[in-house]
């Protein structure tokens, strides 16, 4: 290969990077579209233009494609169901929004591995309708769901070897100082608010205060509206 072949290739690769580069900044979804089928950016284009219905309609097809294939259990198809339930809480149609939760939770229960954020983040989102509803212990149910879920089943270090146990409180500390983690104690301690529960409540909200500090720093704006929501808790 002669010097003018190398520096042909080389500045063409240098050319297409470039072009790749200007496409996405001025148009961030373009390869992501580039794999998506007709129906889904139709979809796209509906939601944009806020078109619910007919976004529920072409996710209605979507789904019926599925159902009874190798698709149906999926995370794809566990991503239609909660954006259809997305679509119907906006519409303020909860009992629909509830009932497609639901189907994206069984079918997230039903994947190898399950993966358990993704399991509570669904579980929390069906807090948040019950909580619309007005429906406080079932928001409660829901959201003490998201939580266990999230901080798994405590093990006995009996049953840990030194490795494993490292790994594990590694893993645990993820799990409780993240802002997913967060929203749910902030969520329960909202509830016994309503329902009266103080010292529940404050509970929780030092348990989000804790996790809180060690996952956004103790000076944090995200910090102090916890340590402001406690002030607001009557004094016991």
């Amino acid at each position: 290969m002669t010097n003018r072949q190398s520096n042909i290739i080389f500045y063409g690769v240098i050319a297409l990077i470039a072009y790749g580069l200007i496409v996405n900044h001025f148009y961030p979804d373009f390869f992501e579209d580039l794999g998506k089928s007709k129906e889904e950016l139709s979809i796209k284009e509906a939601v944009a233009q806020g078109d619910h219905t007919q976004a529920l309609s072409l996710y209605r097809g979507l789904l019926l494609k599925r159902l009874g294939t190798d698709k149906e259990t999926t995370t794809d198809t566990a991503e239609i169901y909660e954006e259809m339930a997305q679509l119907h809480a906006k519409a303020d149609d909860t009992a629909e929004a509830k009932a497609h939760y639901l189907k994206a939770l069984e079918t997230k229960k039903r994947l190898n591995p399950v993966n358990t954020y993704s399991v509570s983040k669904t579980y929390f989102d069906l807090g948040t309708i019950a909580e619309r509803d007005k429906h406080i212990d079932q928001a409660q149910s829901y959201y003490e769901q998201a939580l266990s879920t999230r901080l798994g089943k405590p093990r006995s270090a009996d049953d840990e070897g030194i490795f494993e146990g490292l790994q594990n409180n590694q893993q645990r500390y993820k799990r409780l100082n993240n802002a997913g983690t967060i929203a749910i104690f902030n969520r329960l301690a909202a509830l016994h608010v309503a329902k009266k529960d103080y010292t529940s409540a404050k509970n929780y909200y030092e348990r989000a205060l804790e996790a809180s500090k060690l996952t956004y720093g103790e000076d944090d704006a995200k910090t102090q509206e916890v340590k402001d929501l406690i002030k607001t808790l009557p004094l016991m």
